[in-house]
């Protein structure tokens, strides 16, 4: 139990020193230095439990899963980086004219300091706690993947993808809008109209929203497929870490940014923990029936 406690201590300060690490030496641009240099002191402290989080769920995969190696290796680098750190980055390129501060490059730069601690802690975590459980066969992974194939995978992410929309906003609205500090952030009114009329000033502003939101749901539901196809004799592990993953999204908004005031950052904190939990359920329900 110590040893466990000490090896899972050690990921979680490794993961942290090489998250700042990477972002006190990459070259960010020079607005985005100076927004930085009057950073909270104690977003040191949130960071670490940001990255306690990020850990836990590689942890919990591996321990649960039978694959090893290099196998569950790539998977895990890939997943949590392409949901925590890809798919909240396109979101913020897309809202881009709210964040002025923040250039594409920057963006790109985010990508990169997310990246590299996973690639260094990942290996270490599998070395640390990997399932004894012999590896399943090439040849089982291949009747997995002909399995979910044949289960019309295609037609569940398109659902998956119109369910995520939905989520999206329904909680967008009666979640986070609901703070006025974040409608005068996003739209410089703090009047507060029906949920209708929201739907209907979103799309006379930007229809393309809609679509985007279900091209993202599309891809957090093709995030869950190699999870799926890694517990593929277990839904209830299956389930939870793919919950746990898609909270990544949510747990990293307690650190403190430059980015977002405090208020609007909590607003998001409170819809993106319960809206990405309800829609892991549902996405988890809609992969494994």
């Amino acid at each position: 139990m110590i040893k466990e406690i000490s090896k899972s201590l050690s990921l979680v300060f490794l993961y942290s020193f090489l998250f700042i690490f990477m972002n006190a030496i990459l070259p960010w641009s020079n607005t985005f230095k100076e927004l930085n240099s009057s950073a909270d002191s104690l977003a040191i402290l949130f960071l670490i439990i940001s990255s306690a989080w990020t850990c836990f769920v590689m942890v919990y995969i591996i321990k649960k899963s039978e694959w090893n190696g290099w196998k569950i290796g790539l998977t895990l680098i890939g997943i949590i980086f392409f949901v925590q750190y890809f798919m909240t980055q396109i979101e913020t390129l897309f809202f881009g004219s709210a964040f002025e501060a923040l250039t594409t490059g920057d963006v790109l730069i985010i990508l990169l300091a997310g990246l590299v601690p996973l690639l260094v802690t990942v290996p270490l975590a599998i070395k640390f706690f990997k399932n004894e459980k012999e590896v399943k066969k090439a040849k089982e992974t291949n009747e997995t993947l002909q399995k979910v194939a044949n289960g019309k995978l295609i037609l569940k992410l398109v659902l998956i993808g119109f369910i995520y929309m939905a989520v999206y906003f329904i909680f967008g609205y009666y979640v986070a809008w609901q703070f006025t500090e974040l409608r005068i952030f996003y739209s410089g009114s703090a009047v507060l109209v029906s949920f209708i009329d929201q739907l209907i000033v979103n799309f006379n502003t930007n229809s393309f929203i809609f679509l985007f939101q279900i091209f993202r749901g599309i891809l957090f539901g093709a995030a869950g497929v190699p999870l799926l196809m890694m517990f593929k004799n277990n839904k209830k592990y299956f389930i939870t870490s793919l919950s746990l993953l898609y909270l990544c999204t949510a747990i990293v908004l307690i650190v403190p940014n430059v980015l977002f005031p405090d208020t609007v950052r909590f607003a998001h904190l409170i819809e993106m923990t319960s809206s990405m939990l309800i829609f892991a359920l549902i996405t988890g329900f809609i992969l494994s029936k």
